[in-house]
């Protein structure tokens, strides 16, 4: 019952916009009573927070296959494998992000479903820290803040503007060329 209202949220999100949401638009999508609907969601908001939930478990799921990777692999296979997983967990459902992402209220359990940035950066953080000991931890943290930054937004901005180039592997070359120099001078020198 709880997956078919989350599928019916994002539906009804995606054809209305968060605004015009209503309990009683998904119940009525999701074919239950407004009030089964109540048993498991009080309101929009936490309809929504458990949707937002899990769509960023399952972007989190592609970018922890990445980060998983052995120890051993090269600055560009690190950095091509973050951006991959970038534009992979973009084109789960874009139009499902491009509604989260943008107009959703940041505010309460709606904020905490949505930080994908934080829990992305602390992922990569973790991984740099473990593949590169010897660089000091306010060096990994910049890192990964930059590389979370600019992997996420080069990808909303194709998957929104130009989501041919997701398929062109055009946004994929042009990310690499622009952070593997980057990622290579710090794991070599300790430093941007």
């Amino acid at each position: 019952m709880v997956a078919t209202i989350l599928q019916a949220t994002a539906q009804v999100l995606m054809s209305h916009g968060y605004d015009r949401t209503t309990t009683n638009l998904v119940a009525e999508k999701a074919g239950v009573s407004i009030g089964s609907l109540y048993e498991y969601f009080p309101n929009k908001e936490a309809l929504v927070a458990a949707l937002a939930a899990a769509h960023v478990e399952e972007l989190m799921a592609r970018v922890d296959a990445v980060l998983s990777l052995p120890g051993d692999e090269t600055p560009k296979s690190i950095v091509a494998g973050l951006i991959r997983a970038g534009l992979d967990a973009h084109r789960v459902d874009p139009a499902l992000h491009k509604v989260l992402v943008e107009q959703v209220p940041r505010i309460g359990d709606l904020a905490a479903s949505l930080d994908i940035s934080s829990v992305l950066q602390r992922r990569i953080e973790a991984d740099l820290g473990r593949r590169a000991p010897h660089l000091p931890h306010a060096q990994v943290r910049i890192t990964a803040l930059v590389l979370e930054t600019c992997i996420e937004a080069l990808s909303h901005r194709a998957v929104v503007e130009t989501p041919n180039w997701l398929e062109t592997g055009a946004i994929e070359r042009e990310a690499l060329r622009l952070l593997e120099p980057y990622i290579e001078r710090v794991l070599t020198s300790g430093q941007a």
